[in-house]
């Protein structure tokens, strides 16, 4: 009997049809990102969220995807989540060289950030440690990735780890443009959310927007695409409602309050 093959991990790349209703979600994020920046240098974006399984690796795959794929700009996608990465496997990448071997001196940024199956865009994984991952994140060397890549690209997405359990996505704010915050619906405490709020706070100039991750339930009904005639092109499990352009404001209604919460 010949050995079984086990089937390849499905990317961003199979599922990506511009014409399905979570494509059409992020390229309004997108537009309202590229409105932000028309008359200002912002063009490096941290992603970051309250805690874990919330969606923002996602979110940050589709946004590197349709900017470099739609919108067709030299986009790069960094993944600086270094205690959880996945991008790599988003994408069906390697995950290393990456950008911890950057942080040691292993390999260079041209080497790091390699070229995808969309022409314009490029990816940076995380690398892999063999020590600690706290101890693996060098702030310096950080900040003078970004100096370097800055004038490469058009539009730049640094994944990190969630804000409130671990510090480096409070460091890397303070090199980034700009900062891109992902809660989901019916699944984030609120005691969390505010906990996050708390943390960005100091960095609350270049909060670009939030974002409300798998905000299916209690849209209004011409918000279902079936009523106007997009049934066949349903949205995949991971849907997003864009808050872009505003701060931040109370946690939505239908997140998921912690026993004893009112």
């Amino acid at each position: 009997m010949p050995p079984s093959r086990s089937k390849p991990t499905p990317t961003l790349f199979d599922a990506f049809d511009v014409d399905t209703p979570v494509i059409t979600e992020v390229r309004r994020l997108l537009q309202n990102l590229t409105r932000q920046s028309r008359n200002s240098e912002r063009k490096i974006f941290l992603m970051t969220s309250a805690g874990r399984g919330e969606g923002k690796t996602t979110i940050s795959g589709l946004l590197a995807l349709v900017c470099a794929q739609v919108f067709r700009k030299r986009t790069l996608l960094v993944d600086a989540d270094l205690r959880r990465p996945a991008v790599h496997t988003l994408l069906g990448l390697s995950q290393s060289p990456g950008l911890i071997d950057v942080f040691q001196g292993k390999c260079s940024i041209e080497t790091a950030a390699r070229s995808t199956a969309a022409p314009t865009l490029w990816v940076m994984p995380s690398g892999k440690s063999k020590g600690s991952v706290a101890q693996a994140y060098d702030d310096d060397a950080f900040s003078a990735m970004l100096t370097t890549v800055r004038p490469r690209y058009d539009m730049i997405f640094v994944d990190s780890a969630p804000v409130v359990p671990v510090i480096e996505p409070l460091l890397m704010a303070e090199h980034v443009d700009g900062i891109l915050l992902v809660s989901r619906a019916g699944k984030t405490p609120v005691t969390l959310i505010r906990r996050m709020r708390q943390l960005v706070a100091p960095y609350a100039e270049k909060i670009a927007g939030g974002i409300l991750n798998n905000a299916s339930d209690g849209l209004p009904y011409y918000y279902d695409y079936s009523y106007y005639g997009y049934q066949k092109n349903r949205a995949p499990r991971v849907r997003v409602r864009r808050e872009i352009g505003e701060p931040p404001g109370e946690p939505a209604a239908d997140a998921k309050r912690p026993p004893g919460e009112s």
